[in-house]
């Protein structure tokens, strides 16, 4: 079966403080090419990124469960 995948270019728009929940700090991810409602991404930091960081984000679609 192939493998459906499209990566996004992005950029760390800023960092999410979580502490007071108790939680780990993450990062609010801009999209490039996605649909405005849809052009932000939120993720647990834990690679230490900074604001301003270049990414790429790969959305891999999976099979069917059965």
């Amino acid at each position: 079966m192939k493998e459906h995948t499209i990566t996004l270019a992005g950029t760390i728009q800023k960092l999410i403080d979580r502490s007071i929940l108790k939680q780990p700090q993450h990062v609010q991810i801009g999209l490039q090419g996605a649909e405005p409602m849809y052009d932000e991404l939120r993720i647990p930091n834990t690679l230490g990124w900074a604001a301003g960081t270049s990414v790429e984000v790969t959305i891999r679609m999976l099979p069917p469960l059965a």
